[in-house]
């Protein structure tokens, strides 16, 4: 008896009844409780932790936003004082040819718009000859209207009519508006060699000369393109224009192209085009894929000599300082609604003796005989050492402006 109350005596002291077990573990149980409760829930410490994390996140986000909206804002200010020289513009075609320019003269009935397009800088190609570099020219950047006032003097007034260039506006319902052509003969040839400064090497048309060939109608009629005394009223000396001629030769619209072209465009297969003048025999330009090409007809920008690009869409609005358009009917131009197919340049194809070379509307590189009706998008070359200007009021995503500037 008396040993069993000593170890009755020795659990009291030293062990764990039952009883104390059991409430130990309900303590336990209720502060597990109490823990996931503060834990879990909208305010539970996970979610507070969660909510924390994404207001962190969020902040950040908005940090990296505002920054990256003063950065922008910073940049558009930095590029609206800069001005942009020849030099640089000429180091990167591809960003700034086809860009707006504010240029003064209104093609479109609208002062608020812009109507001419950069088109060439000189130096960009490494054999520009020193006349060229650091010329910018520019383009009007659609059709020229036949009834525009600049042209007075140099298209006729009526279809029926004659001007002084032998230039009519192009017969048939909806060409008189944006076409023009010669009439059945060619005019005189225009005497270039007098003018200054001389539109042959300003403009690139050194690889055929005119006069040697000045009685074959295609000259004669490139020699109304090239007379900068015809396009005259589209020289604005307010904005630094210098002279203007009928629209491009074949050599600026081929290095043009050729500096800003994608040829790794697998849907259309684009290749650079290369102009090649024959000045000792033939009656005009020979052009093709390579330099050396000798093809006389015409070639389509993908290297074909039988089929346009399969994407027209695709080439008027990722190259439309080339293309205008991609259609030939229901054309609007500056305001005007006419047909037109494609516009002419200033070059005499080796074709034919009656061919002068014009941009095709489906994409088509070619002579065609002067008297058939295409469009003009005369070419205006400025005074040198002009720069451009970012005009931000007038800039945005999708187009770019510039204000010319000394």
């Amino acid at each position: 008896m008396k040993l069993k109350q000593m170890k009755n005596q020795e659990l009291k002291e030293h062990g764990v009844t039952l009883v104390a077990l059991v409430v130990t573990i309900v303590i336990m149980l209720i502060l597990a409780g109490v823990a996931l409760r503060l834990s879990l829930g909208d305010n539970g410490l996970i979610s507070m932790a969660k909510k924390a994390t994404d207001k962190y996140k969020n902040a950040q986000s908005n940090e990296e936003y505002y920054l990256d909206t003063v950065t922008n804002t910073i940049e558009d200010v930095r590029e609206s004082m800069h001005k942009l020289t020849a030099e640089e513009l000429s180091e990167n075609p591809k960003k700034y040819y086809g860009s707006y320019v504010n240029y003064g003269v209104d093609l479109d009935g609208n002062s608020e718009t812009s109507d001419w397009k950069l088109f060439y800088v000189g130096g960009s190609d490494t054999n520009d000859s020193d006349d060229v570099k650091g010329r910018i020219y520019l383009i009007a950047a659609d059709y020229v209207p036949m009834n525009h006032s600049a042209l007075k003097g140099v298209v006729a007034e009526t279809e029926e009519g004659e001007s002084n260039t032998g230039l009519r506006r192009a017969t048939g319902e909806g060409y008189g508006t944006l076409s023009a052509y010669w009439g059945s003969s060619a005019p005189a040839y225009q005497p270039l060699d007098k003018l200054n400064p001389n539109p042959i090497k300003l403009f690139m048309h050194e690889g055929y000369d005119l006069s040697s060939k000045s009685d074959n109608p295609n000259s004669a009629a490139t020699s109304t393109l090239l007379n900068t005394d015809n396009w005259s009223g589209f020289v604005n000396k307010v904005y630094y224009g210098e002279v203007a001629i009928g629209g491009p030769t074949l050599e600026m619209w081929c290095k043009a192209w050729n500096q800003v072209v994608d040829e790794t465009d697998t849907i259309n297969n684009l290749k650079k085009i290369y102009a090649n003048g024959a000045s000792t025999s033939g009656s005009g330009y020979y052009w093709g894929i390579e330099k050396e090409t000798k093809n006389r007809y015409g070639v389509y920008l993908n290297g074909t000599l039988d089929s346009p690009l399969a994407n027209l869409t695709k080439l008027g609005k990722d190259y439309p300082v080339f293309f205008p358009h991609t259609t030939i009917s229901n054309v609007t131009a500056n305001g005007v609604m006419g047909n037109c197919s494609g516009y002419w340049l200033a070059s005499p194809s080796a074709n034919d003796s009656s061919h002068v070379m014009a941009v095709n509307y489906n994409s088509h590189i070619r002579g065609w005989e002067y008297y058939g009706g295409w469009g003009l998008r005369p070419l205006v070359c400025l005074e040198k050492d002009v720069k451009l200007q970012k005009n931000t009021e007038k800039s945005n995503d999708t187009k770019i402006v510039y204000d010319i500037v000394k």
